[in-house]
């Protein structure tokens, strides 16, 4: 056996190692969610009179009928009047404002203190914006709620008394609903996998007391703990990890409402949940490279040091399924003969990711009381192969993070917009019509190690050729 292929089957060793860690990570926190009993917020209820004032936080950016929809549920909010600030903060083309603006104040009461807010330069992009609406605003609180969201109006009722009784609390985070679940297979799938990340990740972090992140809108932030984490910052492109992670090094804790849904819209063609999930992954790397330092350098447990690291590194997948597949690639193309301790590691990382991702979607589902929904165990499999079509996209993402590549926020399209030009799935097909070939060409029986990841290199492929993933008129769902 020559010294390369010793060497390549120790870096093989090495990411399916990682990758296995990354798995028992959401294996631990499935067993956590099922086994640590709930946790109650104190949330007492105060009389009007006693009520704080707070600030509504509503970023838009050239978001059409969506800004002026959540405007207009930001005022049919349950809060005493005089006690309420809206800020609808603008950061769409100057030409579009003063349109905006008066759609706006058509469908505002009189007595609610809503202002339509432009800041002239869009440096910092989301946390820019936020940050700047801030100065404008003394307020003890603040919700952020992004355009495609709607929250109920029940929702400060909800959250904002957990912050006045416990000041120890940087922000009370609500779980997202998705408005346009049954629009097509993709937001289906997505569903899923949001469903498990609010139902098992956030609940079984709040139940075992461990730092969570706020997830960017429907969620109610102390002031004081925003002031001195050290406000949004625009280095990274998620702003919210960012602020929740460098405010749980000052010690402040974090709240999850399980069952206080607030209804948001999910990406609708493949182009778009692309585009989002390649921005999330970027920014969850360039946290890691900012906060990770920090965080060892803290006076934290070792463990809870790991637990931070590795809810922050959770976009490492995508890199190290990229490099495992790689790898694997240039041993077959060697006709090298695996020795039989990384073969049987290798079995050993797919079956336990396969079960664990399995576990992980089916348990959110239940836990929502979902396991029974029409299209579910179709919709189950489509969450296991979808996300695998990210892996070129997000694995650029989180080279471009390390090599400090200039950012750019790539905005998520809403549904209906239409995207002209660009990306249009071709590495995608390609590399999913190569990868079977490749493998059968050189081992065929590699190829079941394969399918999951040719599979959803496949159809995102193909859904980005087409420009659609809708389901057959005859399956539309309830929601539709």
């Amino acid at each position: 056996m020559s010294g390369l292929s010793l060497m390549l089957q120790f870096m093989l060793a090495l990411v399916l190692i990682a990758l296995a860690i990354l798995s028992l990570q959401l294996a631990t926190l499935a067993i956590l969610r099922m086994y640590r009993a709930p946790r109650r917020l104190r949330m007492p209820l105060l009389p009007d009179e006693a009520l704080p004032n707070v600030l509504i936080q509503l970023p838009v950016c050239d978001e059409g009928q969506l800004a002026i929809r959540v405007a207009a549920a930001a005022t049919q909010l349950d809060w005493p009047k005089g006690k309420l600030e809206i800020q609808l903060l603008d950061d769409g083309p100057a030409s579009k404002h003063d349109a905006l603006a008066a759609s706006v104040r058509k469908i505002v009461p009189a007595d609610v203190n809503l202002k339509v807010m432009r800041r002239g330069e869009r440096a910092g992009f989301k946390a820019g914006n936020l940050a700047f609406g801030l100065t404008h605003s003394q307020a003890p609180y603040v919700a952020v709620f992004d355009a495609d969201f709607v929250p109920p109006s029940d929702f400060l009722r909800r959250t904002v008394p957990a912050l006045v009784a416990d000041n120890g609390l940087a922000f009370v985070q609500a779980r997202w609903g998705h408005a346009n679940r049954n629009r097509n297979w993709l937001t289906r799938a997505q569903g899923f996998l949001l469903d498990s990340h609010f139902a098992i990740e956030q609940e079984a972090r709040f139940r075992a007391a461990l730092p969570m992140s706020f997830n960017g809108t429907a969620g109610v932030w102390a002031r004081e703990a925003i002031d001195n984490g050290g406000g949004w910052t625009g280095d990274t492109l998620t702003e919210d990890l960012d602020l929740s992670m460098r405010c749980a090094l000052k010690g402040y804790r974090m709240a999850f409402v399980h069952d206080l849904e607030v209804p948001g819209e999910l990406p609708e063609t493949a182009a778009a949940w692309r585009a989002q999930q390649a921005r999330w992954t970027k920014g969850h790397a360039q946290c890691a490279r900012k906060l990770l330092p920090q965080i060892w350098a803290s006076a934290f447990p070792v463990w809870l040091k790991v637990a931070m690291s590795l809810q922050m590194c959770q976009f490492g997948f995508y890199l190290l399924a990229g490099a495992s597949a790689i790898i694997s690639l240039a041993l077959m193309a060697m006709d090298a003969v695996y020795l039989r301790s990384v073969g049987t590691l290798g079995l050993c990382v797919t079956a336990l990711g396969i079960s664990t991702s399995l576990f992980y979607l089916w348990q959110g589902q239940q836990m929502l009381g979902r396991d029974r929904e029409p299209y579910f165990l179709q919709s189950l499999l489509l969450a296991m192969i979808f996300p695998s079509g990210l892996v070129l996209s997000n694995a650029r993402a989180t080279y471009e993070a390390f090599a400090g590549t200039p950012m750019d926020f790539a905005r998520t399209p809403k549904g209906g917009t239409v995207i002209v030009g660009g990306w249009r799935g071709s590495p995608e097909l390609a590399a999913g019509i190569s990868l079977p070939v490749f493998a059968l060409t050189e081992q065929a029986w590699s190829l079941p190690f394969f399918i999951i990841a040719a599979a959803g290199l496949l159809l995102i492929g193909a859904m980005g050729w087409q420009g659609t993933a809708r389901l057959p008129a005859r399956d539309a769902g309830p929601g539709e």
